[in-house]
């Protein structure tokens, strides 16, 4: 063997592969292309570069491999006398012919030989334009683009015919939710039972309370292996992420819905009120975040909030007593006039005692309520629909409508999609509200007895989110109270907290009565 030199400069042989799907690394594609290479500096007497550049799983047809790949990094490392070695002209691009052939041009002309090892082709730049090199080059980018370009247009039309039959509800051989397999002879996707057993236990770990990164704890922990086939490169993964477990808790895969068509294709694995409570449950946590070890030790955490700065109210821990305290003041973020303590196990008893009084809270519940948000949207959307329908028909009797009522109609237009929209969003936060009442009944019948119970208190947490929307506290003055906001009660429960007791008024009005803590 020997080293090529060039002005005291050594030169150096480097060899370029490309494959542009996962498949062929599987296969033979990389194996062959090494080889190739190998054998023709064999028979030249020269040394390969340790250096390798290879694109896998790139696609020339743009020139992405050239523009931001590892072929674009070789030519900025190889030099003046330097040879490349390369498969075939499909690996170089395939590109348009031009822009294909304008690239090479460019290379050869900065003094890098380029070598297509199938043909034998040497391309330089005193060689460039010779028939018997220029007409192999040209012809094989036109036929590696032609392909791809045949390639595409079947894809596009493959998939034209694909989503058309998913739209109609009809199932289609193809990629699938990991829970399911598709069935050759039936022609049905079937669901994988043991994996359809994992995504519902992820569901009920998520109604049980627990945010998406203990869920991925406790999946570890219970030694659930993830339901996903494959990684990039055919790497299995072994191991839970937030972000997977963020999705499956998102994917209405599991009612059976596309996501592209919006259209029930394959078979549900979750009950449909389960997915929409789940992801409620976790949309509201985003607000109640608490860590796993602390879970307990705050049952209020994103309920509670200043009366005088609206800063959350947080617990904190001071010579052996826990209070509760306003967070603004505590950091200095607000003009609070001051922390607002108040001791965590008095406001807890009495918030429990007052929850235990029954006809008291059925009697707030059954309050005149206000409208929902749904409702105040969907009155809006039929008033715009309303202007919609008198402008058009301004349009219609005036063959010249003015500028102003088309620009007008516009603007009505925009507002009603963008109101559809929010109504959408209500309607799917609708379906995952539980009725505050039946909540209720569940956290007296159920959790209530239970709150002081470490095993029980991560449960009660949760549940407390389900009946109660907002706690103001007032923990500034010499008479400490704070404020029940019921889940769509119309009218606030105000509480006194006073020493071994405290009052509480369900309604404006109502006489104050006093109840032991």
């Amino acid at each position: 063997m020997r080293t090529a030199t060039t002005e005291n400069k050594i030169v150096n042989v480097y060899s370029y592969l490309r494959f542009s799907s996962e498949p062929q690394s599987w296969g033979d594609s990389e194996r062959r292309q090494n080889q190739l290479a190998l054998d023709w500096c064999r028979r030249n007497g020269r040394n390969l570069s340790e250096r390798t550049f290879a694109d896998r799983g790139v696609s020339g047809w743009r020139g992405d491999n050239r523009k931001t790949g590892a072929l674009g990094a070789l030519l900025k490392v190889a030099g003046k006398g330097d040879t490349i070695l390369i498969e075939d002209t499909d690996r170089w691009s395939r590109e348009a012919p031009l822009d294909s052939l304008n690239a090479l041009r460019d290379t050869v002309r900065r003094g890098v030989e380029v070598v297509f090892l199938k043909t034998g082709v040497r391309v330089t730049a005193d060689n460039f334009n010779d028939p018997a090199t220029l007409f192999p080059a040209f012809f094989g980018s036109f036929l590696a683009n032609s392909e791809n370009e045949k390639r595409s247009f079947r894809v596009r039309e493959a998939m034209k015919e694909r989503r058309a039959k998913m739209e109609a509800g009809i199932a289609v051989a193809g990629r699938c939710p990991a829970w399911l397999d598709w069935d050759i002879k039936a022609e049905v996707f079937v669901v994988n039972e043991q994996k359809a057993k994992v995504v519902r236990r992820i569901f009920d770990l998520c109604l049980a309370g627990h945010g998406t990164r203990a869920i991925e704890y406790q999946l570890r922990e219970e030694k659930l292996q993830p339901i996903t086939a494959r990684d990039t490169y055919s790497k299995l993964r072994t191991t839970w992420t937030k972000t997977t477990i963020q999705r499956l808790l998102n994917n209405k895969a599991v009612l059976g819905i596309h996501p592209a068509t919006g259209t029930k294709v394959y078979p549900a694995i979750v009950p449909e009120e389960v997915f929409y409570v789940a992801s409620q449950k976790l949309k509201a946590r985003q607000t109640f975040t608490v860590r796993r070890d602390a879970q307990d030790k705050n049952l209020f955490t994103g309920l509670c909030v200043c009366a005088e700065c609206g800063s959350s109210y947080i617990r904190r821990f001071d010579k052996g007593y826990s209070y509760l305290v306003c967070s603004g003041a505590l950091r200095h973020t607000t003009k609070c006039s001051g922390l607002g303590l108040i001791k965590y196990p008095q406001f807890e008893a009495s918030l429990f005692a007052l929850l235990s009084q029954t006809d008291l809270i059925e009697k707030a519940l059954a309050c005149e309520k206000a409208p929902s948000k749904l409702d105040v949207l969907s009155g809006e959307l039929a008033d715009v629909q309303r202007q919609c329908e008198k402008y058009m028909r301004f349009i219609n009797d005036d063959e010249n409508p003015s500028k102003r009522v088309m620009e007008n109609l516009k603007m009505l237009e925009s507002k009603e999609s963008q109101l559809q929209k929010e109504i959408e969003v209500e309607e799917v936060k609708a379906k995952g509200e539980i009725p505050v009442t039946e909540a209720y009944d569940r956290f007296q019948a159920d959790l209530a007895a239970h709150a002081q119970e470490p095993e029980y208190r991560a449960r009660v947490r949760e549940a407390l989110r389900d009946v109660v929307e907002k706690i103001t506290i007032d923990g500034h003055g010499s008479q400490k109270t704070y404020q029940v906001r019921l889940r769509t009660a119309a009218i606030p429960i105000d509480v006194i907290l006073g020493p071994g007791g405290w009052l509480f008024n369900p309604a404006p009005r109502c006489v104050l009565q006093e109840c032991e803590v």
